[in-house]
């Protein structure tokens, strides 16, 4: 996974950085009164930018009504902390809020166990989030798992899922 944002304007750059510190400073404040273990410890272990941004195709022309959003995955230490309106909803509103941040934002919460569930499980999601993205922040031994080969078995399975939701 990359790690640098090198390929940003200056002004993506600095928003990057902001959405960052809101997102590390919001989690901080909803698990500070924190009494459970997990709850108490509870981490963020990654921040990964992800899609048009971290692939370098974005679009931006406001004048035209268009705007490539910035897409984050945040990889969080325990699953419940993983739910939006209780840990992220907040930071969401005041990242939306926030002048100096042009972009829209839009995350997705997820635990290590999870992203690298799908990963070794050869999910095209999780592959191409592991390809492309930018590790906006990371924590030592958070590590993603190799992707594998998508395996005909998963591969049916998912075909199914999605058939199942779409009918």
């Amino acid at each position: 996974m990359k790690k640098d944002i090198d390929h940003l304007p200056p002004a993506q750059q600095q928003e990057l950085e902001r959405v960052t510190q809101i997102l590390m400073d919001e989690f901080a404040i909803a698990i500070s009164r924190a009494t459970q273990p997990w709850k108490k410890n509870g981490r963020i272990q990654k921040i990964v930018l992800f899609g048009s941004y971290a692939r370098g195709d974005w679009v931006d022309e406001p004048g035209n009504g268009y705007q490539s959003d910035y897409d984050l995955l945040i990889i969080v230490s325990h699953p419940d902390l993983t739910d939006i309106a209780e840990y992220w909803y907040i930071a969401e509103d005041r990242i939306m809020r926030e002048q100096a941040i042009a972009r829209p934002v839009n995350i997705i919460v997820h635990t290590l166990d999870e992203v690298n569930q799908g990963l070794t499980r050869g999910e095209y999601f999780w592959v191409d989030i592991a390809r492309e993205g930018i590790a906006l922040h990371e924590l030592s031994g958070a590590q993603l798992a190799m992707p594998q080969p998508l395996t005909a078995r998963d591969a049916v399975e998912m075909c199914a899922a999605t058939t199942t939701m779409a009918g």
